[in-house]
């Protein structure tokens, strides 16, 4: 029986979404820290704790700087802090967290390029698939931003998507896929926001231009809903590793899980991920 994962995407996605999605769905949260913790980065955190958005109850992924408890994303990134804010962690619930760095080591912000991050990806004691997924994903955005900007692809830096939560998020979303062993990915039309949104290249339309580059080819839409609803990450996580956009397919659904993202907007700011086995109907000759 083909076993399916659905996402979602009616509120858009993140890197952070997607990981909250996928441990809501049922990956083991220790199984990610443990590959997370092989990178070898600087000391940080990280936690699942469900919370509400809309009145429906979700998963939030953070990466905490365990000096003060706070998210270690920048308050300027127009990745996952989501509308470029910095990420406001959610109090009470039932949580898990633990150091997954190895020694305490100075929280560094600065810009990244593709090859350091293939660097550090290619020097941990990944698993071949997700460190080949992970590199990947950092490879798609990649060219989008080379592309929006007109440089070569080695000549980005990834100032807004190479900071150290944006590495975890990739990771972390590779080892739970891995984890979640499916044999296909489907996704929805994807909502991306609307507006502006103001990043470390000036003021910039939503969806961002690299956003927009990566999802070309996919189907999108947007609404009234203002903000930056799919983020660079996000996009180039399903482009990786959804095999088809579209509607749900006839599923016998084993599992549902919500993943959620930091603002709160008019509509649940959540993907949600659905798996089940594939329904093959049969036609009479």
């Amino acid at each position: 029986m083909k076993r399916i994962l659905y996402l979602d995407a009616f509120a858009g996605v993140s890197g952070d979404m997607f990981v909250g999605a996928l441990l809501d769905v049922g990956v083991d949260l220790d199984a990610v820290r443990h590959d997370v913790a092989s990178l070898n980065l600087e000391w940080f955190d990280i936690r699942a704790v469900r919370v509400t958005r809309q009145g429906l109850v979700g998963t939030k992924f953070d990466v905490l700087d365990p000096a003060t408890g706070r998210n270690v994303d920048d308050v300027t990134s127009h990745d996952d802090g989501h509308l470029h804010e910095a990420n406001q962690l959610v109090q009470g619930g039932h949580h898990h967290h633990g150091n997954v760095g190895h020694q305490s080591k100075p929280r560094q912000h600065g810009h990244r390029s593709l090859g350091e991050i293939r660097r550090i990806i290619g020097e941990s004691s990944l698993p071949p698939e997700v460190a080949k997924d992970a590199i990947a994903v950092f490879e798609i955005i990649g060219r989008a931003e080379a592309a929006v900007h007109g440089v070569g692809i080695e000549e980005v830096h990834f100032h807004e998507v190479g900071a150290l939560d944006t590495i975890v998020d990739v990771v972390a979303a590779s080892s739970a896929f891995r984890l979640l062993h499916v044999d296909e990915v489907v996704c929805s039309p994807i909502h991306v926001g609307s507006g502006i949104v103001r990043c470390a290249h000036g003021v910039l339309p939503v969806p961002a231009p690299a956003t927009l580059k990566i999802l070309q080819g996919i189907p999108i839409y947007s609404s009234d809903v203002r903000g930056e609803l799919t983020t660079p990450t996000g996009a180039a996580l399903l482009k990786r590793f959804c095999t088809r956009f579209g509607p749900l397919p006839p599923l016998m659904v084993e599992a549902i899980g919500y993943g959620a993202g930091t603002k709160e907007y008019s509509i649940p700011n959540l993907l949600r991920a659905t798996i089940g086995t594939l329904v093959e109907y049969q036609t009479k000759g």
